[in-house]
């Protein structure tokens, strides 16, 4: 049975742990700061992260002894401290050193060329003609001088030579200063998209090649691949052949020559390898990344993925993942997650996002990203940034609670699961052309089957065909891949199996076994008809059962599963397409069934029904305890539960024998049971109370360099990348201000980054100091940031327009967008930005013409939405009190819901202890203990985002991008001058009350 007291405080393995970017120049007492404040919030670890903006010297003595020190710390906290294998990414080349050791260890790749495309160092292996025009293949290999790769270039991973370089120069080093914590502080190291091709141009054909691989391809497959490179990208002759055996050498290669080295040495070392591999999502990305995705999982300890963005498409990532991580009892599954998606999430659509990993299996969540400064370019750091300077982050660890459970129920027992869907990579190499969208289309087909697969309640496993050669046996009719056994295998649309699949299968049907080949239903162009490439008469393909459609394949699908969940919708009497889940069966018989609701705009009316006599329990996984339900009713051998699952909401059952509860709750993590909730009083009149300084936002100068204007009136935005970056060092830059003034403040501050540093900052002519007395970060000397200083000018500021202006020289490693150039002398390093500058203080703002604000007296802002009155940027909290007058009933439960809420996070106080904490739809919480008869206060206390503020605001479609990066924030085609807001505030609140 689960462990209840784990599931309520599961260990650090289970625990967030971060990305933690380390992006300035590191100090001891910072770090160490920061890394209490992790622990004070729930996370149970983090990656010590190199990345943009990097100063302290990547894999130095005096960064060794940092990493050394945080290890040491997190040990103190219980917590795991992971390395990062690498300076920014992709893994393998060391900072830049691995390329620099020996020319043979850079970077090589195929490129198909006309003519005047050869350059003069590209080696000539073949040239043919055809359609009239005359081709040459050429070895190219990568130049230095590469700005990302630190001057010198990316590297040859399919040498074991250069992995063994990379190791050298890189885990070696570490194990050096902190083996004593290998596999106990220190769990393990983290890889970050390893590729076999790096280069891939618009107009040139790029593929992997290394030395050894004609070597190689020669001696596995039996002749020339040299002699075969027009079949190799274009469709002529046996083409399909050719490029299947070629991408299986360039697999088998990048494995062999760089996974299983890598792995190796972490499992000699006592700790894991774990990271992602590059491009997983699609087929078409593996081949021309990676090759494959599941056959690397194989060999690392704790396999990963990466889940960029805001939206919930990577179901085949997580499927590929999960299955080979399930399949051979790995530690868990990792996911860097919430990367791009901006800085307005935090805990809905975190929730979102996770609960949806959570169905997959993922066991270890990575969230990206946590930044150690937000100076500069940093800030645009593919957002949202995940830490202390957000203004929910005193919050954070009843969501760090949450996450730690979701993870912990994911992994526990065993999935159950019959099926088998053989995955189609051998399909997608045959047909792999940079000249057609045949593996495009594979894609798309093979997403539609299993997303619909997924949504239709059918769990499955994906059968990588050369995991199978391995660890595939027929066992009592049913296929066993290492843990699991399948009753049915199911092909997806493809064109070509391995040979040792095909025999696989075939003793599959001989022993009774169900193979279902789903029709290509989309394009009637994919028809299995290969083995290994070349084509054939299929055997036994007579014997196979053909659907032609999705809803039959599931139909057959249902009949041959152990256990059956349906979900159905109450108003169309269908399956509930949107609510997806996932069924764990532990040792004792017992089961754990998760359910999510993968809709972020309406709710679902749902039954439930469960094939079982056993007892169903509900666990709240946010607040914690397990509850009776109050609609579960038993029908014909099926436990029943009618609920209403509002967006984002999940829901985790217990299925067991054992009476695990006596109490009832009918609310619980988004999910109401019984909605028959009667409305007895409620109010929009608050007391509004802003329990921050209000911000103004000064993102327009006038912009000069070494005294000459460059800019009389501009946006901030339109000078970093190509006025001040690109900058040589020292040369002076000045920066002028301007803000009205109708009514001074009482107090008024102003932030600057790296203020400390300017040569001169003056407010109306006047001269101001920014005093700092600590380099960690501390509220009285910092806004937000360890390195945004501020100050009081109130004395200086006058009734009217007023000038702010900085002036200093331009030390500064930013190079592009998310990149960054070496610091010769980190140690005397003093840099300067040019940067937006924020007023704080006691005023509100009037608009002007939505581009402008002027400072007033403050005021009581509308508590609808406080950015429309005086409040546009404001970051923070809000308290709203009121109260109500109840008459208490024995026999019902009293429930707050509030309405039209607009912010991150809302907490709840009755007679001034705190209730709930909601973030969620529908915003609704159980309340009775809190309440008493007559008349009560009741506080809500708001709390919003860093959206407002630092956000990419001038871009036009902000809110409709789902992949946040550092360019959006210089979108200037979809530019606009008006600022982009997210609203934050309340519309009202209702008093409800219920049986239940």
């Amino acid at each position: 049975m689960i462990d209840l007291e784990k599931l309520k405080n599961p260990d650090s393995f289970y625990r967030c742990a971060p990305f933690w970017s380390w992006n300035d120049n590191l100090k001891e007492e910072e770090l160490l700061r920061q890394i209490t404040e992790m622990h004070k919030k729930g996370y149970g670890g983090f990656f010590m992260h190199s990345r943009v903006g990097l100063v302290t010297e990547y894999l130095s003595e005096e960064w060794l002894y940092l990493v050394k020190k945080c290890i040491e710390h997190a040990k103190k906290l219980n917590m795991l401290a992971w390395i990062y294998d690498e300076d920014k990414w992709p893994s393998g080349f060391a900072g830049g050193a691995v390329a620099l050791k020996n020319p043979s260890y850079r970077h090589k790749f195929l490129v198909l060329l006309k003519e005047d495309q050869v350059e003069q160092d590209d080696e000539v292996l073949s040239s043919f003609v055809h359609g009239g025009v005359k081709y040459i293949v050429a070895k190219r290999t990568m130049k230095l001088g590469d700005k990302w790769f630190n001057g010198s270039c990316y590297v040859d991973l399919l040498s074991k030579e250069v992995t063994q370089e990379f190791i050298n120069l890189t885990h070696e080093e570490y194990k050096k200063v902190c083996q004593e914590h290998f596999g106990d502080a220190m769990p393990g190291i983290f890889t970050d998209e390893p590729t076999y091709l790096r280069v891939h141009y618009k107009d040139i054909p790029t593929l992997p090649w290394t030395e050894k691989l004609p070597e190689r391809f020669l001696q596995k497959k039996g002749y020339d691949i040299k002699d075969h490179f027009e079949e190799l990208f274009f469709n002529v002759g046996n083409y399909h052949k050719v490029r299947f055996d070629f991408f299986d050498i360039a697999l088998e290669m990048f494995i062999e020559n760089f996974t299983i080295p890598y792995a190796k040495w972490c499992e000699e070392n006592g700790i894991m390898m774990t990271g992602h591999y590059m491009a997983e999502d699609t087929m078409r990305g593996q081949i021309e990344w990676i090759g494959a995705a599941m056959p690397h999982y194989e060999y690392m300890q704790l396999p990963g993925v990466d889940k960029l963005a805001r939206h919930l498409e990577q179901v085949v990532t997580m499927k590929q993942v999960s299955s080979v991580c399930e399949q051979l009892d790995k530690k868990g599954v990792l996911c860097e997650t919430f990367g791009t998606t901006g800085q307005h999430v935090s805990f809905l659509h975190r929730k979102w996002i996770s609960d949806w990993q959570a169905v997959f299996g993922v066991t270890y969540i990575n969230p990206h990203l946590s930044l150690y400064s937000m100076r500069g370019e940093r800030k645009r750091d593919y957002p949202p940034n995940l830490f202390y300077q957000q203004p929910w982050w005193e919050d954070e660890k009843f969501f760090a609670d949450y996450l730690a459970r979701i993870s912990y129920i994911a992994g526990l027992g065993k999935r159950d699961v019959d099926v088998l869907v053989i995955h189609p990579i051998s399909s997608a190499w045959a047909e792999y052309s940079r000249f057609d969208d045949s593996v495009d289309k594979l894609d798309s087909l093979l997403d539609k089957t299993v997303k619909e697969l997924i949504a239709n309640k059918i769990d499955f496993h994906f059968g990588d065909e050369i995991i199978l050669s391995k660890y595939a046996q027929i066992e009592n009719g049913k296929i066993r891949v290492g843990s699991y056994n399948y009753k049915v295998v199911v092909l997806p649309p493809l064109t070509n199996l391995r040979k040792t699949t095909m025999q696989l299968l075939q003793n599959f049907i001989n022993s009774g076994g169900k193979v279902v080949s789903l029709k290509d239903f989309m394009f009637s162009r994919f028809e299995l008809c290969m083995i290994d490439g070349s084509k054939c008469d299929i055997p036994l393909k007579e014997n196979f059962i053909n659907v032609a459609n999705i809803d039959e394949l599931v139909s057959i699908l249902k009949e041959e599963v152990s256990i059956y969940i349906e979900v159905i919708d109450k108003k169309t009497g269908q399956n509930a397409k949107k609510i997806i889940l996932q069924s764990r069966k532990l040792d004792d018989g017992s089961r754990i069934i998760f359910l999510a609701n993968t809709d972020l705009k309406r709710e679902a009316e749902i039954t439930i029904k469960i094939p079982t006599d056993n007892n169903v329990f509900a666990a709240d996984l946010v607040d914690f305890g397990i509850f009776n339900i109050p609609t579960l009713k038993r029908e014909n051998g099926f436990a029943v539960i009618n609920a209403t699952m509002y967006p984002a909401s999940s829901l985790c059952l217990l299925v067991c024998e054992k009476e695990l509860s006596q109490n009832t709750k009918n609310v619980i993590s988004g999910v109401v049971f019984d909605n028959s909730l009667e409305y007895k009083t409620g109010s929009c009149e608050f007391d509004i109370e802003l329990k921050n300084y209000n911000t103004l936002i000064l993102d327009r100068i006038k912009y000069e360099v070494d005294g000459k204007v460059v800019f009389e009136d501009c946006y901030v935005s339109q000078v970093w990348h190509k006025h001040f970056y690109n900058l040589p060092e020292g040369t002076p830059f000045k920066a002028a201000y301007y803000f009205e003034v109708e009514k001074v403040p009482s107090k008024l501050f102003v932030a600057i980054e790296c203020a400390e540093n300017l040569d001169r900052i003056l407010v109306n002519g006047q001269p101001v100091k920014f005093e700092r007395k600590t380099e960690s970060f501390s509220p009285d000397q910092n806004f937000l940031d360890v390195n945004i200083s501020k100050t009081d000018i109130t004395s200086f500021v006058k009734q009217g327009k007023n000038e702010i202006v900085i002036s200093g020289r331009k030390s500064n490693n930013i190079t592009a967008p998310g990149c960054h150039e070496r610091v010769k002398d980190p140690k005397n390093h003093r840099p300067t930005e040019v940067e937006a500058i924020y007023l704080i203080g006691n005023f509100s703002l009037s608009c002007v013409d939505e581009t402008r604000f002027v400072i007033t007296d403050p005021k009581k802002p509308c508590h609808f939405d406080i950015t429309k009155d005086g409040y546009p940027f404001y970051v923070g909290t809000m308290s709203l009190k009121s109260s109500f007058e109840i008459t208490k009933e024995k026999s019902k439960r009293v429930y707050i819901k509030l309405n039209n809420v607009s912010a991150a996070v809302a907490k709840v106080y009755v007679n001034g202890k705190k209730a709930c904490i909601l973030f969620s739809q529908p915003f609704l919480a159980d309340i009775t203990e809190h309440v008493t008869e007559g008349k009560n206060d009741l506080e809500i206390v708001l709390t919003n985002t860093l959206f407002n503020l630092i956000e990419a605001n001038h871009k036009a479609d902000v809110f409709d991008e789902v992949y946040r990066r550092p360019q959006s924030f210089i979108d200037f085609e979809n530019f606009t001058s008006r600022y982009m807001l997210l609203p934050f505030g309340l519309g009202s609140y209702s008093i409800l009350t219920s049986e239940f």
